[in-house]
């Protein structure tokens, strides 16, 4: 009875640890940080990330194990504490607002050394004759050198929403036509999508609502696989929109799914826009695999596929790549698409092919 007993204590201990270990969190309450001199204070955060579980992966331990980062205290809680203290309410100073569209963490590693990357992008929102509006939007990425950049995350994080700030502060580049901003509106069905509306795409969210930046104040510019969107006044790459329409196919930003910052052209299909091929070698699959567990497993790649179609849920955003193992899995149920599957070159073309006709979308 006592070895049982202590058989089960210590399943209960390593249980508690291998929770402990499955993310690692961060704090933005820092000693050294300090009111910055501004005539504005935040009034109200809103979460407009599409991807809500965490803030990105980290690598843990000598095994550099990937493992989900998120902030110590809830999302909103935790920034809300931390600009309090860098931009706090006083008199004389103006209430604006925020929605975060993404904050973001990551690492790549090398032979020799680690670089973690930090990414912040918000709109700033202002109140105007009773009705809130986006006035612009600003992003920033703070890379971190070194041999364990992990530790570097939370500092990298505060250095992005300040240069955020600072953008704010030190532009004049507000958008021409404010976007109205309606904090009520949430994404949970497609029915009121309409891709065919031309306009930039500041948030995921803005696709229920339909409010869109003028496309014409943007140059599309094919570059690599995907498509470039350059200010055309002043020629800057944006990197930091949801998306955007050109009326007649909707184009995503790929930050989530890949190293590379690209608009790749979608096709809907059902519940999912559809790309059809995205290069191996920009994604990251150990750590898409770390956040998606037994869904996952299934990312491994056979040595021949060097792209792969991609699938992104058009509400949560999570991704599914029709990897060779995923397509052999979703058939199991299936023989003779299996047969045909198996007998084919299991090109991109034939996984978007097999995938159509096992979920019968036209």
């Amino acid at each position: 009875m006592k070895a049982l007993l202590m058989s089960l204590c210590l399943l209960f201990c390593l249980s508690i640890n291998a929770q402990n270990d499955s993310h690692y969190l961060i704090s933005l309450e820092k000693d050294s940080n300090k009111e910055i001199e501004s005539d504005f204070y935040i009034n109200n955060i809103y979460d407009g990330r599409q991807f809500k579980e965490d803030i990105g992966i980290a690598q843990k331990s000598i095994t550099n194990s990937k493992v989900p980062v998120n902030f110590k205290r809830p999302f909103v809680d935790e920034l809300a504490s931390f600009l309090a203290v860098i931009y706090p309410k006083k008199q004389g100073k103006k209430p604006i607002s925020i929605r975060v569209n993404e904050i973001f963490v990551s690492e790549v590693t090398t032979s020799n050394q680690e670089t973690g990357y930090a990414t912040v992008v918000l709109d700033i929102i202002d109140r105007k004759e009773n009705k809130d509006y986006i006035i612009g939007t600003y992003t920033s990425t703070i890379s971190e050198v070194g041999f364990d950049v992990t530790a570097k995350h939370d500092e990298c994080v505060i250095l992005a929403i300040k240069n955020c700030f600072d953008d704010y502060k030190k532009s004049n580049e507000t958008y021409k036509i404010p976007v109205e901003f309606d904090s009520s509106a949430a994404l949970d069905s497609t029915d009121n999508f309409d891709l065919s509306k031309k306009g930039v795409y500041v948030n995921f969210n803005d696709l229920n609502t339909g409010e869109v930046l003028d496309l014409d104040d943007y140059r599309i510019t094919k570059y690599k696989e995907g498509n470039c969107l350059l200010n055309s006044r002043n020629g800057r790459v944006e990197t930091k929109f949801f998306g955007f329409s050109d009326g007649l196919s909707f184009y995503i930003n790929s930050s989530r799914f890949s190293t590379v910052r690209f608009y790749f052209k979608t096709e809907i299909m059902g519940d999912y826009y559809f790309i059809n091929e995205v290069s191996c070698n920009t994604v990251d699959f150990a750590a898409i695999r770390s956040s998606f567990g037994l869904l996952g497993m299934l990312l491994t790649l056979d040595p021949s596929e060097l792209s792969v179609p991609l699938l992104l849920d058009r509400i949560t955003g999570n991704p599914i790549f029709l990897t060779n193992k995923y397509i052999i899995n979703m058939l199991s149920s299936d023989k003779e698409l299996l047969k045909e599957y198996r007998k084919s070159e299991r090109t991109v073309v034939d996984k978007k092919r097999i995938y159509k006709k096992y979920f019968n979308v036209i």
